[in-house]
């Protein structure tokens, strides 16, 4: 088996992609900006490289790209504009000979051209790669990470999406699907829907944390522009406090309930509940 790229390597989806990949022996090139922090990630495994990498430094591409047929790639979230962004280093892969990428994007991705998985999606089939779109609802990660301080500190959930239900989906089961992808042709030219196994409002969402965590945690529900304009004053990037903006708004409008059996028919298992992220992820938040 050819060895793999994977981009985003240390992050909430990328690691357990490397991980799961090595558990199917496949070879990896781990692609990272902070070497350091890559080593104390990972163990030392003899199928695994770890490599300088960055999307807006077209010298680190040649040895990212030497020998590489498949690719999982993930959009750093400040990365906003693809084209600029992301373009050249798509055009370098297929220079190089990459035939297939597995991206994450986001469901309904399909309905929604604002965003930047929309057009990165439409790059990929531009040039002509063999293609795995995993669309994948909100991250059950994104509360220990984006909003990890509001619940920690300030015991909250500040969200602007009111009743809405969201199918929250573990990154450990997308890390696992892209590394099915990566290593099983079956999934080559599809485009899957992934989502958690139940749709659960942020009320919901705050009784179960409140439950599992000991204490309790509220759900605030500000008007979008409030989110935006909060979540910017309290350090989040202004390109990622427009994005999260946007998908909030839709979730608000019901895009997120859907649920799905894609995530299932890969993993051949079912997919980790809420209950059971929380308490894997208990001491994120105390």
């Amino acid at each position: 088996m050819a060895t793999i790229l994977v981009t985003g390597s240390t992050g909430n989806i990328g690691s357990y992609v490397v991980t799961e990949l090595l558990k199917r022996e496949a070879e990896v090139r781990a692609a990272v900006t902070n070497i350091g922090r890559a080593r104390t990630i990972f163990q030392p495994h003899p199928n695994l490289e770890i490599t300088a990498f960055d999307f807006l430094q077209p010298s680190t591409f040649p040895a990212a790209l030497k020998d590489i047929k498949k690719i999982f790639l993930i959009r750093p979230p400040q990365l906003a504009k693809p084209e600029r962004d992301m373009l050249p280093f798509l055009k370098a892969a297929k220079s190089a000979g990459v035939e297939h990428i597995v991206f994450v994007s986001l469901i309904g991705v399909e309905k929604n051209p604002i965003v930047p998985h929309h057009k990165i999606e439409n790059l990929i089939l531009e040039l002509g790669f063999t293609y795995t779109f995993l669309r994948p609802s909100f991250f059950m990660q994104n509360l220990n990470t984006t909003h990890r301080e509001d619940i920690s500190i300030r015991n909250e959930l500040y969200i602007p999406v009111g009743k809405a239900k969201t199918s929250f989906i573990d990154t450990r089961d997308i890390g696992e699907a892209a590394a099915v992808c990566l290593t099983r042709s079956e999934h080559e030219n599809k485009k899957y829907e992934l989502t958690g196994p139940e749709a659960l409002s942020y009320d919901e969402v705050a009784s179960i944390m409140s439950r599992i965590l000991g204490r309790k945690i509220i759900y605030k529900n500000p008007n979008v522009f409030t989110f935006r304009n909060t979540s910017i004053k309290r350090g989040m990037p202004k390109g990622f406090a427009n994005v999260m903006t946007v998908l909030y708004t839709m979730t608000k409008f019901g895009t997120a309930k859907k649920i799905t059996h894609d995530l299932e028919k890969i993993l051949t298992h079912p997919p980790i509940t809420f209950e059971r992220y929380v308490k894997d992820h208990k001491e994120d938040f105390n």
